[in-house]
């Protein structure tokens, strides 16, 4: 009995000293910061940007996105798709960089927003200098009144938002 009793309290310290062990080694795991991919990183590994990856690349704005805080609406590979036959191929072609990158830069709020920031309808300057109205209500995200986001994704300096629609600046003057 003794011996059984010994062999029990002994088994009790064992697993205390392992207990304690592993919740001082938890602590010390969770106690390290976390580190998120910048923007290009964090695109890079969605298949279903693929195509918004190379766009960003042929306009050359890969390091601008990846500095800066930014929320950016991404178009799907289907909203490229999308576009009517020959747009896109166009718009690679190094003579028309400047407007590719117009067009892309009125995907971006220079600035990071989450949902809630949607919540109230506003319009938001965009990187190229035109305003982009943003609103959420309900589930979908409704931008410019007719597109939809269709996921997300979070990077270290930016919210991505992915949407079903390539989004063209409006023509004329940007507001002052």
């Amino acid at each position: 009995m003794k011996k059984l009793r010994f062999i029990s309290v002994s088994l009790v310290a064992i697993l205390s000293i392992f207990l304690a062990v592993g919740v001082a080694s938890a602590q010390a795991i969770s106690s390290q910061p976390v580190y998120y991919a910048k923007f290009m990183d964090t695109v890079s590994q969605v298949e279903e940007l693929s195509t918004f990856v190379e766009v960003v690349k042929a306009a050359g704005l890969e390091e601008t996105l990846n500095k800066g805080e930014y929320t950016i609406f991404a178009p799907t590979n289907d909203a490229f798709d999308a576009l009517p036959e020959g747009k896109l191929e166009r718009l690679l072609q190094p003579e028309n960089k400047e407007t590719l990158k117009d067009i892309l830069t009125y995907h971006v709020i220079p600035r990071r927003l989450s949902v809630d920031d949607f919540r109230a309808g506003e319009k938001y300057k965009t990187l190229n200098g035109h305003l982009i109205h943003v609103f959420f209500e309900e589930p979908p995200i409704v931008i410019n009144r007719k597109i939809n986001v269709v996921g997300s994704y979070a990077a270290s300096n930016a919210i991505i938002y992915m949407v079903d629609k390539v989004i063209f600046p409006p023509e004329g003057p940007k507001p002052k």
